[in-house]
């Protein structure tokens, strides 16, 4: 069976090519990352019309959440500086399935704000842990010094992947929400390689 990876047809300006890779897992599964694009718009929608309760709550903090058109286009179009997304999918057969996604948005000058889903089925197999190293070296490229995340004080799992990848700190927001924060090294082909 060829590998079939999903290139975007059309990709608008600014397209980080560089930032398109297949990762390979323990499993010997291998998936395609690349840079979301606006033409994504309508397989994101589908995600989220799947995605279940928990995963909506572990993301948004909230068992609802309201896809409106205004908020499709700021998920979808980028400009892959001050906020970057990466899709992760499967490689192989007639289409590819898409499995988890990372982003980071510009909180300020210095800062990204980073957040990572992953279908639940491919949870536990380092998908989120490359998600974030991507995503620190490409806002260490973009010259910001820090990455700051969120999570849900009861979610051990979230816990553990942003200790595993250098977030620290803790602090409570509102009681629920536990806030960290990851400095990124000056040099970005050091966290690349991680």
């Amino acid at each position: 069976m060829p590998h079939i990876k999903q290139y975007p047809t059309a990709p608008p300006a600014g397209y980080p090519v560089d930032l398109e890779e297949e990762i390979r897992l323990a499993s010997g599964e291998t998936l395609w990352v690349r840079p979301v694009v606006p033409a994504d718009a309508a397989i994101l929608a589908a995600e989220f019309a799947a995605a279940d309760e928990d995963t909506l709550h572990a993301r948004f903090f909230s068992r609802s959440f309201d896809l409106t058109e205004d908020r499709l286009r700021y998920l979808t179009e980028l400009d892959y500086t001050t906020h970057l997304a990466l899709a992760v999918m499967t490689v192989g057969g007639d289409e590819s399935e898409g499995v988890a996604i990372g982003r980071y948005a510009a909180r300020n000058s210095t800062d990204v704000e980073a957040a990572i889903v992953v279908k639940p089925e491919y949870r536990r197999l380092g998908i989120a842990a490359i998600l974030v190293e991507r995503l620190a070296a490409a806002a260490s490229a973009a010259g910001r010094s820090t990455m700051s995340a969120s999570y849900l004080r009861d979610n051990a799992a979230a816990a553990r992947l942003l200790h595993q990848t250098g977030f620290s700190g803790g602090t409570l927001d509102g009681g629920a929400v536990i806030d960290v924060l990851r400095r990124l090294s000056g040099d970005p082909a050091t966290i690349a390689s991680a």
